[in-house]
């Protein structure tokens, strides 16, 4: 995926063109010379950056599929962290709980086709910083804020939040809540596929609900910068998750990327986490912590997560947390950013010669 994040004074034009086809983003590009008047240069860099997130948001929204026979989901109460998740059938029987915030990450054209009752829609790109260079950075209190009051969160809210796409979105806005100091929040096991296959109704009503309103602050318990991770690279206390699929650690966004990894990091992709078939539930409690205890990655450590970028490390974070893993914290700029400064070091990717940087 090539990356819009040029120089301002790059011989650029783009247009977008919109594919009604899969709802995705053509990225058009031609030659014409941009000048270096200050006030242009920042205009260009603010679309540059949409562009990027518009062709990345595009690209992924429906990158993920699900088919094949439906596996079985574990109950809830059988994980460490238990309040992390609930089944389908529990989200029908407490549809009218006062408290019961539920929220859809889905797109928006599959919410209009049809979401749990009660739901309103969230577009999870709103957690994304589209001022800053790095794709995928949290975005600041005020946006924050924002997705808070139109969701109808209050401090005395429960969050259900689910998504059709593996709970990959839905995670990204739990880890976005926790990391702005909210926890009364939990995931839809097996997302808007396990609700449908329970054979209960879906709605086109759309939702409304009162404004919301949080008391945010920014939690580091679960929030680490580059600077803070790169002093603990060779920390016996700390392990590093590169969650990356190996088609995304090829990823260069046209050479914007580095290839390689985290000193230190160990992968496991992000699509070992759920059950295979048409619907994604979690892998069972047994499994989910053996994936990360097999490697190494132990419930004593601090655990840092990274993705391609910080909205793909979320599904991670859920899982350890889920897994009862204490300290685990999400490096908001990931790949995205790591990979794209020649002042952090790398490491090979495990299949390739010491030599490739």
């Amino acid at each position: 995926m090539k990356s819009a994040l040029t120089q301002p004074e790059s011989k650029l034009k783009t247009k977008i063109r919109r594919l009604t086809s899969f709802g995705r983003v053509a990225i058009v590009a031609s030659a014409v010379k941009i000048t270096r008047h200050p006030s242009l240069t920042a205009i260009f860099r603010s679309l540059a950056t949409i562009l990027l997130l518009a062709s990345i948001a595009g690209g992924c929204r429906n990158a993920t599929r699900f088919s094949g026979p439906a596996g079985t989901p574990s109950d809830p109460s059988t994980y460490a962290n238990a309040s992390l998740l609930i089944s389908a059938s529990w989200l029908h029987g407490h549809l009218q709980d006062s408290d019961l915030r539920l929220v859809d990450l889905s797109s928006s054209g599959v919410y209009r086709d049809g979401h749990i009752p009660g739901a309103v829609h969230l577009w999870w790109q709103d957690t994304i910083e589209v001022h800053n260079e790095v794709y995928g950075m949290m975005a600041g209190a005020p946006e924050i804020e924002k997705l808070v009051a139109s969701a109808g969160i209050t401090p005395e809210s429960h969050v259900v939040l689910y998504d059709n796409n593996g709970a990959r979105w839905a995670s990204r806005v739990l880890w976005v809540l926790n990391a702005n100091g909210y926890s009364n929040v939990s995931l839809l096991n097996g997302g808007r596929q396990a609700w449908q296959a329970a054979g209960y109704d879906l709605t086109t009503t759309t939702s409304t609900v009162a404004s919301g309103r949080l008391e945010l602050a920014l939690d580091y318990q679960v929030l680490i910068g580059a600077d803070t991770l790169a002093q603990h690279l060779a920390d016996p206390a700390y392990a590093i998750v590169d969650n990356r699929t190996q088609s995304e650690q090829s990823e260069n966004w046209y050479g914007k990327l580095r290839s390689g990894q985290i000193p230190g990091a160990t992968t496991i992709p992000w699509t070992s986490l759920t059950e295979t078939g048409s619907i994604p539930y979690f892998l069972d409690p047994e499994r989910l912590r053996a994936l990360f205890v097999n490697a190494g990655v132990t419930p004593d450590k601090t655990v840092v997560v990274y993705g391609l970028d910080g909205v793909s490390a979320a599904l991670t974070y859920v899982a350890l947390k889920l897994s009862g893993y204490p300290n685990v914290q999400l490096y908001d700029g990931s790949w995205s950013e790591w990979g794209a400064s020649t002042s952090l070091p790398i490491d090979p990717l495990p299949a390739q010669p010491v030599s490739v940087k």
